[in-house]
């Protein structure tokens, strides 16, 4: 054999073993993106040196980038959505936080109605927390309400007709479409949390709100017409018991 059939053997055999390697080249290199991607839902914020990693793989594999550069935007859009999910749970762990719980309620209605039955201020801490929590309520100020309101009798009516814990006006449960019972303890807060909050858009003031859910519109509108307050004693009342409750959280974190 001469030395240009050697040369020409050569780069045959070169060009065969580069060939038969190709799929087995090909197939690593996809089974390496496929784990980095799988890594990636694993580790969290870790998955940007897996961005890397996936640059330099299109960096060095010539002829493939198309299809790194499509991975590439597959982790980088992995990576973000990992990013707002971990800033979606920081806000609820804070909202949880924030909220007052059920068994700090149930002692603080007991507080304030020390010949509470106690099957009923269970009743009323869970549907004031549960409420208070779906509305974005302080459950403090809805604690304070009802004391006001009705010394957390459920079965309250007032003079002018007022019905349950929240004391809410029967009309509303045309306007609302209730169809429970107003002395139910949860109908009574659960509709009570709306009327306040339609009070809430329409004069932003806590005090004249609160007036308002007291007095009802009609008797407010007047009054501001006038230029006069259209405050009574009643939100008075209810914000001292509201910072009241408010400073036993204070007090029992110290």
């Amino acid at each position: 054999m001469n030395e240009a059939e050697e040369v020409d053997l050569s780069s045959t055999l070169r060009e065969q073993v580069a060939a038969a390697a190709q799929p087995m080249r090909l197939r690593y290199i996809g089974m390496s993106l496929a784990l980095q991607l799988v890594l990636l839902a694993v580790v969290g914020s870790g998955g940007y040196v897996l961005v890397d990693r996936v640059r330099q793989l299109d960096r060095s594999e010539d002829g493939h980038a198309t299809q790194a550069a499509a991975l590439v935007q597959r982790v980088d859009a992995l990576a973000a959505q990992n990013e707002q999910l971990k800033t979606e749970i920081v806000n609820l762990h804070k909202t949880i936080a924030s909220t007052t719980s059920q068994d700090v309620l149930f002692l603080k209605i007991i507080l304030l109605k020390q010949d509470i039955d106690l099957d009923l201020a269970r009743t009323i801490a869970h549907h004031v927390h549960e409420y208070a929590l779906r509305f974005g309520k302080d459950p403090n100020l809805v604690l304070a309400i009802i004391a006001v309101e009705s010394q957390f009798d459920p079965k309250a009516v007032s003079p002018v007709g007022a019905v349950g814990l929240m004391q809410v006006m029967p009309h509303w449960k045309k306007v609302l479409g209730i169809n429970g019972d107003l002395a139910d303890p949860e109908i009574s807060i659960k509709y009570g949390l709306q009327v306040l909050g339609f009070y809430d858009e329409m004069y932003k003031d806590p005090e004249v709100v609160l007036t308002a859910y007291n007095r009802g519109p009609g008797p407010v509108d007047k009054a501001l017409m006038r230029g006069t307050s259209p405050t009574n004693n009643y939100a008075p009342q209810v914000l001292q018991t509201y910072a009241r409750l408010k400073r036993l959280n204070v007090e029992s974190a110290r």
